[in-house]
């Protein structure tokens, strides 16, 4: 194995090397580790920590989608029946023809009372349209207003509610990389607890 570890003089490196030998073939010995959990570990790839803190932000506007296509609108065709035909059928819608246009003036004096009653209706149902489309109209401008202050404040909450989520996702990996943090150095705490007790035992015995 290459050396991937630089101490300072004073420290014994080889020594701490064999006492973690030690340790692990007694974990071996009792159990708790295999020699192919082992062998896992001392082939595993050392790579940096990734940088968990840049969480992306996954807003997407999805709260409003586009609204279908339309088709155009098409008005309903009229087409009035036609006068014209052949043969004698036909001669004689002709001839008709000459004599309505000849009583035509006294079928108009006839029909002036209908025909004021079909255009009073017909103003009347014309003026009802125009109320309700002009109380409709005013409905509509009033709800569309309430929605588009509605959308405005969902799309502020909405995105309130993800960036409280990314920060409670960043705060997560940093707790989690503190307690990471902390178990090193509690192992590091006990690695030079160990070391003071064996420096002391050293040197009561020497004394």
């Amino acid at each position: 194995m290459n050396e991937f570890l630089s101490a300072p003089e004073g420290i014994d490196v080889d020594g701490i090397m064999a006492q973690i030998q030690e340790r692990i073939e007694q974990k071996k010995n009792s159990g708790v580790l295999r020699q192919s959990e082992i062998t896992d570990i001392e082939q595993m790839e050392l790579l940096p920590l990734p940088d968990f803190l840049e969480v992306p932000n996954v807003y997407r506007q999805h709260l409003y989608p586009p609204p279908p296509e339309i088709p155009p609108y098409e008005p309903f065709p009229f087409s009035p029946d036609p006068e014209a035909g052949s043969g004698a059928k036909g001669l004689l819608k002709k001839t008709l023809k000459l004599g309505r246009r000849l009583f035509l003036p006294l079928l108009r004096f006839m029909n002036r009372p209908l025909n004021e009653e079909n255009k009073r209706a017909a103003v009347d149902l014309a003026n009802a349209l125009k109320t309700d489309l002009h109380h409709a109209r005013r409905e509509w401008n009033e709800l569309k207003a309430t929605t588009l202050h509605s959308r405005e404040y969902i799309i502020l909450l909405h995105n309130a509610l993800n960036n409280i989520i990314v920060e409670m996702s960043k705060l997560k990996i940093e707790g989690e990389l503190l307690k990471t943090r902390s178990r090193v150095l509690e192992d590091r705490v006990e690695f030079l607890e160990n070391r003071l007790r064996a420096a002391e035992n050293r040197q009561t015995q020497r004394s």
